[in-house]
Order: C-alpha cells, then sequence, then structure tokens
C-alpha cells in the first residue's frame, strides 16, 4: 500500500475548499487525486536520470479544473455529467483510495491504486449507469513525439495524432509476474487478471526514455490529441449479471531500457 497524504487544493469561486489526496510509492513517485470530480490531476515520475518529471498535464490549484472538462475528468456514459461538479466521498483502504458518489440515483465507485512498480490502477464499480471511464491527459512536453502500439485487429503502429477509438482484442493480458517480498503489489494488474484484462496499447517516447503499457477490461480505448499533450480514454464497460458494470484501467509506467 502507498502512503497518503492529504492537502487542500484550494478554494472553488464560490469559497468551497477541494481536497489533494497523494499515493506515494516506494520510489517516491506520487499519485495525485482531487475529491472535487475524482479528478486525477498529477503524476510525478522519477527518470532514469533520477529527475523528478510530471507526465501528466495538470494545473497547480483547484481553480484549473473548475472550467475545464477534459483535464482528468470522469466520464459519464460517454459524457460529462453532473460527478465532475461534485465533491467525492473519500476512504483510504488497502488498494489506495476509493472515491464514491451518487447522482440522481446513479451509484460510482472509484478505487485508484499507484503500485511499487508505477502501475497507475483505476477500478470501477457503478449502477444506473451503462458506461464509465476515467480521461487521463499525458504531457506532450513531458513525452514528446509518441508512438503507439495498438492491441486491435489491424496491429496498428505510428504516432499518436488525431481523434481514434480502437477495438481491442479480446485476449488475456500478458504481463510481467513480479514477486518482493512482501508478495503482490496492490494495484498490480496480475491481481485482477481473472477480472479480464487484456493488453490495450504501448506507449513509448524515445526522447523521454520513458514507456508506458495500457491494460484495459473495457472494449474500446479512446486515444485524442488534445492541447498540451494526448488523451486516454475506454468505453464499453462489460455489465455484471447484477446489472452493475465493473471495470478496471491500468497505465504501467517505466523507464525504457
Amino acid at each position: 500500500m502507498p502512503s497518503i497524504k492529504q492537502d487542500s487544493f484550494g478554494k472553488l469561486s464560490d469559497g468551497r475548499e477541494a481536497k489533494i489526496y497523494t499515493l506515494r510509492n516506494v520510489d517516491g513517485n506520487e499519485l495525485k487525486i482531487t475529491d472535487y470530480g475524482a479528478r486525477i490531476v498529477s503524476m510525478r515520475f522519477r527518470n532514469k536520470n533520477f529527475q523528478n518529471t510530471f507526465i501528466l498535464k495538470s494545473y497547480p490549484d483547484i481553480s484549473g479544473y473548475e472550467n475545464d472538462n477534459t483535464t482528468g475528468i470522469v466520464y459519464i456514459n460517454d459524457e460529462t455529467s453532473g460527478f465532475d461538479k461534485i465533491f467525492w466521498n473519500v476512504e483510504k483502504i488497502i488498494e489506495g483510495l476509493k472515491f464514491s458518489a451518487e447522482v440522481d440515483g446513479k451509484s460510482v465507485e472509484i478505487i485508484y491504486s499507484l503500485s511499487n512498480d508505477d502501475e497507475i490502477s483505476v477500478k470501477y464499480k457503478a449502477t444506473g449507469i451503462e458506461d464509465i471511464s476515467t480521461q487521463l491527459i499525458f504531457s506532450s512536453e513531458t513525452l514528446p513525439d509518441s508512438n503507439i502500439s495498438v492491441y486491435n485487429e489491424e496491429n496498428t503502429k505510428g504516432k499518436i495524432e488525431g481523434e481514434n477509438i480502437y477495438s481491442i482484442i479480446d485476449k488475456p493480458a500478458i504481463v510481467e509476474m513480479e514477486v518482493g517480498m512482501f508478495g503482490y503489489d496492490p494495484g498490480c494488474p496480475i491481481d485482477w487478471i481473472d477480472a479480464g484484462l487484456k493488453n490495450a496499447a504501448d506507449v513509448v517516447s524515445e526522447n523521454a526514455g520513458i514507456s508506458m503499457s495500457i491494460f484495459v477490461t473495457q472494449e474500446k480505448l479512446h486515444v485524442t490529441t488534445v492541447d498540451g499533450g494526448f488523451a486516454f480514454r475506454t468505453s464499453e464497460t462489460k455489465k455484471s449479471d447484477d446489472g452493475s458494470i465493473k471495470g478496471q484501467t491500468v497505465y504501467f509506467i517505466k523507464n525504457k531500457d
């Protein structure tokens, strides 16, 4: 379990204060999430030169997010909805942080985790809705000239550009099974491979020397170039027998050899 710290993230225009929660792993890498909209707002990653890099597009405080409907946003039914303008309940759990909220009879839980192997895990559970996803925007300044390889039927490869929706091959994920002295990390993809995780895409920035593997349980991966970077989100989350939807997306970030 990463260490967890809570701080003020500033105030909205109406005076309400937002909190920011920092998950920190043993390498000192950090994932930050705010309770306003349950948005991921920052990921600090130490590169192979032991320099801290910030790989996500972000703002220094909550004021930047108040009128931004793209950065770190939670999509409900393939659109932004009332969930992005409310404060979520936050609970510390063994895996990391659980954010929960209810709007108009729609109930959502999101668990954010950061493993010691630098895997960002996002787990979803919801009722009363058809789909859910958290959009992350990766900084083109930190990860310039990034190339993508997609695990779809066409085996798409090339630079990230434009707006694309990829149908991911329904094949179990191939992951590195690393066991430390304390067993598997909470947040590691292998913990949930039985839930249907599959390889979705690999992203490499040769200039930054950083690579990223994306694992999903959802059917589709959305990749879009935006101002300041490129955005990832998913769609077509699978429905359970009880009518709820459950899913997981994992971003495995590492220094390129």
